[in-house]
């Protein structure tokens, strides 16, 4: 296969089969599956070079830009003229700036930040390895919490960490949370969610609960993040028993889908019992299926990488998040889809009985 080929961009005979008298069958899906790869890595490789942190301060060449990153000018121009030809730069008179959308979602420190290139590169690397897992039977990209080193841990929590901000700042904003005093994220990384939570409201407090390393890792994260000071830092283990405390609201985000079904329940269990009467559980997660196991696609193809990392995780569907949470006690279960294909389910606990 050529280079050309391996883009889309070269020319191909088209497919022929039976006549039919219909027009002849064309590879316009693999096409566009082929040429989606290219941009995307320009995409993580500007995230992780910081190209679009540095252009904040304002447009700059291709040997200003590099200066700054301590990097080879001429292949740094590659990189940002194909990022122009993806739509996050622009370029004028030999100057490049970001995009509005660029400079929106792509610079370090803003409200809309979206990081997470450890996490992207460790997923996609993942995704390579998919049919080594089929034919193995086991995760070939397999993600082990207990073999990463400190600084590979610290690097993907500080890497997730704005993503888990942006996903509080979402929650918020679909689900009524003014009478959530309390809550408790629940294996929730840097603690990034539960910040965002406190920062929108002066009384509410949260606490993170995190394995051991991991919580000792967040702390400085949290420190530094809006809302981070009210967030109370618990190491301990959600399949080992419920977290002592009772709260409002009990989160457990990008959590149920690295479990097996039997630990997923129990995880499930154990933060419900730490929610009070009346007070509501949330799952937030990108692999949630649709019963039929036919969508929504991003679902679909979060399946594939959940195999290639973990040996049990796995999209589970809504109505087996339902069953779990019928176990636990909850009740009203409801699920409320998202724009990019996650989906977060609610339910409430009962209140107690007069």
């Amino acid at each position: 296969m050529t280079a050309d080929s391996a883009t889309g961009t070269g020319s191909s005979t088209a497919g022929q089969g039976p006549d039919t008298g219909s027009a002849p069958v064309q590879p316009d899906t693999i096409r566009r599956l082929q040429a989606g790869v290219a941009p995307a890595m320009a995409l993580l490789a500007g995230m992780q070079l910081r190209v679009f942190t540095r252009l904040d301060a304002g447009p700059a060449t291709a040997r200003e830009l590099a200066a700054a990153l301590e990097v080879d000018p001429g292949r740094l121009a590659r990189l940002l003229r194909a990022l122009v030809a993806t739509g996050l730069l622009d370029e004028a008179d030999g100057r490049f700036r970001n995009t509005a959308e660029a400079a929106a979602f792509l610079v370090e420190g803003r409200p809309g930040h979206l990081g997470g290139q450890e996490l992207l590169a460790q997923l996609w690397h993942a995704d390579l390895h998919t049919a080594r897992s089929i034919r193995s039977g086991q995760p070939a990209a397999m993600h082990d919490f207990a073999e990463a080193s400190d600084e590979a841990m610290l690097a993907m929590l500080r890497g997730m960490h704005p993503l888990a901000v942006a996903a509080g700042r979402d929650l918020a904003g679909r689900i009524d949370l003014s009478g959530v005093r309390s809550l408790i994220d629940v294996g929730g990384g840097s603690g990034g969610l539960a910040a965002a939570l406190c920062a929108m409201e002066p009384g509410r407090h949260a606490t993170l609960l995190e394995l051991p390393r991991n919580a000792r890792l967040a702390s400085g994260l949290l420190q530094g993040t809006p809302g981070g000071e009210r967030v109370t830092i618990l190491a301990g283990d959600i399949l080992a028993g419920p977290p002592p405390g009772s709260y409002d609201l009990a989160v457990l985000r990008a959590l149920v889908q690295v479990l097996g079904p039997e630990e997923a329940g129990l995880a499930i269990r154990h933060a419900a019992a730490a929610v009070r009467p009346g007070g509501t559980v949330v799952i937030i997660g990108g692999g949630i299926l649709d019963d039929d196991r036919r969508g929504p696609p991003s679902a679909l193809l979060l399946d594939l990488t959940l195999m290639n990392l973990y040996p049990a995780g796995a999209a589970y569907t809504e109505a087996e998040h339902a069953a779990w949470l019928a176990g636990a006690g909850c009740r009203d279960v409801r699920r409320v889809m998202l724009p990019t294909g996650s989906s977060i389910i609610l339910a409430s606990k009962p209140p107690s009985e007069a």
